[in-house]
């Protein structure tokens, strides 16, 4: 009977799949339900794990793509109505050489892993990753078209355990924090992944072919997961932050003030349905974030930061689809803050002016249902700012520099055959009283071919800016085709940006008015050849327009090539080149107006040595040259770690950037004249560009202890200082060439910023957090040129400083563990 009854069964598994439209040449593995949840220990020995189908024959993606690992792995999958359960022995024949470094938690550092990755919808898209490490380290992350998200934080748990055979792991993912659709019998994409780092050998057990585009669409499948529920998902993470402040500063009067503060406030998280997510923050503290790493700008177009605030970084994929939303305006630079000074009279001073808008709360609702639509809202609100302004009398008054304002986006992004996409995006800022709103809608779409091996992609934008008189209108839009799979790929694109186009008040553009065309062509090698483990060529051309008006502005051309050595140095090198002359509007901050820049041609490479080994260099350079005599830009830097145990790692950066004799805008002089033939006047703007030194060092000294998998204390102290010194001025003449003018002014600078952050974390418990935080800054700007590190360092200590130390306690609430124990207590 038994034998009839295998084929019959194998017969069924074929017709179930192939009803759901399921490619059966890909691996399977069912997963077995049981009735009592196992003891998570890193133990393996419950009888319920012993009648689980196994999954193994894992297959390298790297170093040797497609071949069979060097050492085995086992993984079952067990489930009842809390959640998936997954056993994994990863077997090692020296377990004794299992690299197991510490690090915190959504870091890996110089350690083996194993992790499973699920994709619920089959989408091949969008998915979740859970990785455990010999030590117990977690790392979590969300997947999309953006690829990994490691900021997305699941409560989940992970034990381990070495063994006289390898490692095991043993891990607990619930429901809640998985998205899958309602249906009684679940098929998922899924795929298993393991990191044996001495031999820098990465395998997964449903082939990832490094030459196909994707990652979860390469995945297999988990069946037989029958009658689970998505369950309530209601967490709050309510926190208390407390802070000291020291402002010091050797001219003031008084020379040292001191103050504290203390704030409170919620995250909740709350499961709509199945499918969608609520996310809140109430009176957000992001305290324990990164300081920015602050830069002299010399240049036309506005810096973008990093996001570091975790609520801003956490499940926003789909927001950042088409590129409209740009998180730091939130809570960002108020709207009027460097317009104070344009406003003061004669004898007034600026007594305040917050440089940080009050973010008063936010909210996500995000999520896809079981047709593949994606939807997202987002919405925030800011508080008013005021500066303040004093009188030579005593007498203040403020200047309104940000008024009540709503930011909003909307997406919807629909899942499409062979892993392909069209997304639709409105972002909306809605500012009270006089000041204008402004609304940006953009599309974006992918559309894949049966064997994922070319693509179409597309983009669109409409920009609107509403003034009380007029409404500006932009547009932007781009199209391309790429071959996307394969050892030989290649894209050709075009890209235009109207001149009005303008998404800034809630994304970032760093400059419009432009029409691009690219075209590059790329040959990579995955499997070992010559000296090496792979390696690749490519080239790129791209040719630049303005908008409006319809001029030639640039032509360049890149190459590169890049490889791994056996013993896994990886090695990059590349040129650039500007064969003819290219003209520069955006630099002389003048509509009409341009400069010649020179021919220029680039070379530059990077390097790095074995991450494996206790030591580690990495070193970059870069020259451009000009045809001008005794210009050119030189930037190099070099980085070494050194891990002096599994706990304590010290690492430090130095870079340095050499500018002599560049060339930039300084000024425009408006003049008014009588015009001879007319009798009428005429303005005439006169745009001053200046000949410049300008000498740069960013050194960055970091280290860090983890006394644990949920324990680390991180020390960052980064130094930036830019000097720059002006040889000549120059008239710029209406053919972009540099002429002589008597202007005569100061415009040397000296730039510092000193940041330095020490973050003590203690995962106490799952979410639940303590954080102790020590901040200390330093930003310095002069007008005159410090010569010499150590005396410019000097001058630095002399600036006016902020300390600040606080102390944040996180604690993670979950409607589900309070409905256990209130069970619990009524049995």
């Amino acid at each position: 009977m038994k034998k009839k009854l295998v084929p019959l069964c194998l017969f069924c598994l074929h017709f179930t799949l192939s009803a759901q439209n399921l490619d059966l040449n890909k691996k399977q593995l069912q997963a077995t339900r049981v009735m009592e949840a196992p003891q998570l220990d890193g133990v393996l020995d419950e009888a319920i794990w012993l009648n689980a189908p196994f999954a193994t024959d894992f297959v390298q993606q790297q170093p040797n793509p497609g071949q069979t690992p060097s050492q085995p792995t086992e993984i079952k999958i067990i489930y009842d109505n809390t959640g998936i359960y997954v056993g994994a022995v990863m077997y090692d024949s020296h377990p004794d050489s299992i690299l197991k470094e510490l690090s915190q938690r959504d870091q890996l550092g110089n350690t083996d892993w194993f992790g499973i990755f699920i994709d619920a919808y089959r989408d091949g898209i969008n998915g979740v990753s859970f990785i455990v490490t010999p030590a117990g380290v977690q790392f979590d992350a969300k997947y999309s078209t953006f690829g990994e998200d490691e900021s997305w934080d699941a409560v989940w748990e992970g034990k381990t355990k070495i063994t006289s055979e390898g490692w095991v792991a043993e891990m607990k993912i619930p429901y809640s924090a998985i998205r899958f659709p309602d249906r009684n019998e679940q098929t998922w994409h899924l795929n298993f992944g393991r990191m044996i780092r001495r031999q820098q050998q990465k395998s997964f057990w449903s082939e990832v072919d490094p030459n196909k585009n994707g990652f979860l669409n390469q995945a297999g499948y988990l069946t037989n997961i029958q009658d689970i529920k998505s369950p309530i998902r209601l967490q709050a993470t309510p926190f208390l932050a407390v802070y000291a402040q020291h402002y010091h500063d050797r001219q003031g009067d008084p020379k040292n003030s001191f103050g504290r503060s203390f704030n409170g406030g919620m995250d909740i998280k709350y499961g709509i349905s199945d499918a969608f997510t609520l996310d809140m923050t109430l009176i957000p503290d992001f305290g324990e974030a990164q300081s920015d790493n602050q830069v002299l700008n010399l240049s036309p177009f506005e810096v973008q930061f990093d996001e570091n605030r975790q609520f801003f970084t956490e499940g926003t994929e789909l927001f950042n689809k088409g590129g409209l939303f740009y998180s730091r305006r939130i809570g960002g630079t108020p709207l009027r803050y460097y317009d104070v000074e344009d406003h003061l009279v004669d004898g007034e001073e600026i007594v305040s002016n917050p440089d940080v808008a009050q973010l008063y709360n936010a909210t996500k609702i995000s999520g896809r249902n079981s047709k593949g639509l994606g939807i997202g809202f987002f919405n925030a609100t800011e508080g008013r700012r005021k500066a303040v302004i004093q009188n030579a009398e005593g007498e203040e008054r403020e200047f309104e520099t940000s008024p009540l304002t709503n930011y909003n986006v909307l997406v919807l992004d629909q899942n499409l055959k062979n892993n392909s996409f069209a997304t639709l995006i409105n972002t909306t800022v809605l500012r009270s009283g006089p000041e204008y709103d402004a609304n940006v809608t953009g599309g974006v779409f992918t559309i894949r071919n049966k064997a994922n091996s070319y693509a179409i992609s597309g983009s669109g934008a409409v920009s609107q800016k509403y003034f009380s008189d007029k409404t500006d209108l932009g547009h932007a839009w781009e199209i391309g085709l790429r071959k996307s799979s394969g050892e030989w790929q290649w894209g050709i694109e075009y890209e235009e940006e109207s001149d009005t186009y303008d998404p800034n008040d809630l994304g970032f553009n760093s400059n419009n008015n432009g029409r691009e065309f690219d075209f590059w062509t790329e040959y990579n090698k995955y499997k070992s050849f010559w000296g090496f483990n792979r390696g690749g060529i490519g080239i790129w051309t791209g040719y630049e327009r303005l908008y409006s008006p319809n001029v030639y502005t640039e032509y360049g051309v890149e190459g590169w090539v890049w490889a791994e050595t056996k013993n896994f140095w990886n090695i990059n090198l590349f040129s650039y080149h500007e064969p003819f002359t290219t003209y520069d509007y955006f630099e002389t901050r003048t509509e009409g107006r341009f400069y010649r820049n020179p021919k220029i041609h680039n070379y530059g490479f990077s390097i790095s040595s074995d991450s494996r080994k206790r030591f580690r260099l990495q070193t970059n350079s870069n020259l451009t040259t000009t045809n001008e005599k005794g210009r050119y830009n030189l930037n190099a830097s070099v980085s070494g770690r050194y891990r002096v145990n599994d706990k304590l790692n010290f690492e430090l950066e130095v870079g340095r950037f050499e500018a002599p004799r560049s060339v930039g805008f300084v000024d425009k002089l408006e003049n008014t004249f009588i015009d001879p033939g007319t009798g009428e006047p005429t303005e005439q703007v006169d745009v001053i560009f200046g000949r410049r030194d300008q000498l740069t060092f960013e050194n960055i000294f970091n280290t860090r202890y983890n006394f644990s998998a949920n324990m680390a204390l991180s020390f960052r102290l980064r130094h930036y200082w830019s000097k720059v010194a002006y040889e000549s001025f120059h008239h710029l003449d209406k053919k972009g060439n540099l002429a002589a003018t008597d202007y005569d002014d100061t415009h040397d600078r000296n730039f510092n910023a000193f940041t330095i952050d020490m973050v003590y974390r203690w995962r106490f418990a799952p979410g639940s957090d303590v954080y102790i935080v020590w901040k200390n800054a330093i930003f310095g700007e002069e007008d005159f040129v410090r010569h010499g590190y150590f005396k410019n360092m000097n001058g630095l200590f002399k600036e006016p400083q902020t300390n600040s130390i606080s102390l944040k306690v996180i604690y993670y609430l979950d409607y589900l563990q309070f409905a256990k124990r209130k069970t619990q207590m009524g049995s």
